[in-house]
């Protein structure tokens, strides 16, 4: 027999050899296709909500107008000596430095308020953003020059809530508001901080005014929040595999403030329309105290039946896992934050053959994780992941139905992945992506890092390869254009892609089976932007390397993919 590209037909000779020689139940674990393994539907599905929008700014207000008094604008003096008073928070010989440039010469009215903008900015850029320099009414006879600065600061906070905004929010509300107050004199980086926070709190939506105070040099802050109690969105898409879809369904929603407790709901439900696939996940989080600190608890269910020539066989796979995690904003500005996060995974995934378990894995691991997301100064959008897992038992090293030979409950590994988008002019822009992971030991089934699917080899099948260390590079250019009068298009996009990756096993690896395996795709598609929140894409994919494992003919032939995503 002519041996094809693809694997379809070895996977089926695989399982039928196995079982009509009585192999041990182990030789049958090192054959299944990992694009069946159940454990890997939760990182394919594990969707998360897209950040909010940084809320609008507070309109700060403009420096006073009619501080210099009539009688200076046209004065013309020699100075002699300028006096700063009311400093406190910067260095007075640094502002005294800038203020004697101007002495020793004749000045006019202009001048002196050129020198209080300037050590206005200083302030500013100091990151003081209320703070101003003004000019007191005074006599210049003596060529002497006094300004004062008022060191701007939050005398009140008020809470203007929306329906649905409940009492325990107002009041999260306001200890956030007190923490800006505490704020003397205010500084950017503090009010942009508590601001983005408030603003991070499930479901609400926050806008800030600043307006002027009573007491002097203040402002008051005035918080109008509102909540979007229920919202989520659903999709169909053909980005599934040979046996398990293609074609996807996907429900996902999520409730906020239902318990007043700045808590959210989540729900995802993703099916395949028949028996192949079906992954649940029910998850709760609530934001805790003033700081940002998120406490999620989360289960999810997947069970696999796979289809096509595996049908026969009466694949039954099944992965339930109990999540608990934590996040914390380490640091929290428009341009730039920098979250820690750390979970304890609970995972059981079992799969039978015919009525017999064939695997079963147990995963108990904690993960700590670095998440940053920065604005550069070219206007690129970055995002940085790192994760570190350590496996805390579960499989045991002599377990023979264990999904990995040389692999145990007790492990560790190091996982990263890098964004970039950058704008160039007004239509064009590129993403950029690398990812990766490092092991030193075997990993059972799920924990390896796998290529093929959305994110890295676009046009192979979810878990196409899989390894314990990897490497990926992705990039995808895009063109976006306007509706140009079509009824109910907003835009759309022309994009095209290139993916590159490869994977490398440790320990001992299947027989015939190399140690390293890569892959190669590419592709161009385009994306609609419709009204009322619809997004509809359609891409050709073309494998570049290996086939596709699970054609057993036409492994090479480009795949055709489409989606149709609604939010609600």
């Amino acid at each position: 027999m002519k041996r094809t590209d693809g694997a379809g037909m070895h996977d089926v000779l695989s399982y039928a050899l196995v079982l009509s020689l009585a192999f041990p139940v182990v030789a049958l674990a090192q054959q299944q296709p990992s694009t069946i393994d159940p454990g890997r539907l939760r990182e394919r599905f594990d969707f998360q909500p897209e950040p909010e929008p940084a809320p609008p700014p507070p309109q700060l207000r403009s420096e006073p107008a009619g501080l210099l008094p009539d009688s200076l604008k046209a004065i013309r003096v020699t100075l002699k000596e300028v006096r700063i008073e009311s400093a406190t928070v910067l260095p007075g010989n640094a502002l005294q430095a800038r203020a004697d440039s101007y002495t020793g010469r004749e000045i006019t009215g202009a001048d002196i308020l050129e020198l209080a903008s300037s050590l206005t900015a200083m302030y500013r850029n100091a990151g003081y953003i209320l703070s101003l320099v003004v000019v007191p009414p005074q006599s210049l006879a003596d060529g002497t020059l006094t300004l004062r600065v008022i060191e701007g600061y939050i005398a009140r906070v008020n809470v203007q809530a929306g329906p649905g905004v409940s009492a325990h929010v107002q009041e999260q509300l306001m200890r956030l508001g007190e923490k800006i107050q505490a704020s003397r004199p205010i500084e950017g980086p503090v009010l942009e901080r508590y601001l983005l926070i408030a603003n991070d709190f499930p479901g609400v939506e926050l806008r800030s005014v600043l307006a002027p105070s009573q007491a002097p040099g203040a402002a008051d802050l005035t918080l109008v929040a509102n909540v979007k109690k229920v919202e989520g969105f659903a999709s169909i898409d053909n980005y599934g595999s040979k046996y398990l879809g293609p074609t996807q369904l996907t429900l996902g929603v999520v409730g906020s403030q239902l318990l007043g407790v700045n808590d959210q709901w989540r729900f995802v439900g993703v099916g395949t329309g028949n028996s192949e696939m079906a992954y649940t996940q029910l998850s709760y989080s609530q934001v805790v105290g003033t700081e940002g600190l998120r406490l999620s608890a989360a289960v999810s269910r997947a069970r696999t039946q796979p289809g096509d020539v595996l049908k026969p066989f009466d694949v039954h796979g099944n992965a339930d896992t109990v999540s608990l995690s934590a996040a914390y904003p380490l640091l929290r500005s428009r341009n730039e934050s920098l979250t820690a996060r750390a979970a304890y995974d609970h995972s059981d995934v079992h799969t039978e053959v015919l009525g017999t378990r064939v695997i079963e894995d147990r995963i108990r691991a904690l993960r700590l994780g670095l998440s940053w997301r920065v604005l550069d100064r070219l206007d690129g959008q970055n995002s940085l992941d790192v994760d570190f897992s350590q496996g805390l038992g579960g499989t045991q090293e002599s377990d023979v139905l264990k999904s990995r030979v040389g692999a145990k409950g007790v492990f560790n590994k190091l996982t990263f992945d890098y964004e970039r988008s950058q704008f160039v002019g007004s239509n064009f822009s590129f993403t950029v992506g690398v990812g990766g992971q490092w092991a030193n030991t075997p990993l059972l089934s799920s924990e390896q890092y796998a290529l093929g699917g959305r994110r890295f080899g676009r046009a192979y099948e979810p878990a196409e390869l899989v390894g314990e260390r990897a490497l990926a590079f992705r990039i995808e250019p895009r063109y976006a254009g306007g509706a140009a009068g079509m009824p109910g298009l907003k835009s759309w996009q022309l994009f095209g892609f290139y993916d590159i990756g490869k994977v490398w096993k440790v320990g001992s690896v299947t027989p015939g089976t190399p140690a390293s395996q890569s892959l190669a795709s590419a592709g161009l598609g385009l994306r609609f932007f419709l009204e009322k929140n619809v997004v509809a894409a359609i891409e050709a994919a073309w494998p570049l390397t290996k086939s596709i494992a699970s054609y057993q003919t036409g492994g090479k032939n480009p795949r055709l993919m489409g989606s149709l995503l609604a939010r609600f």
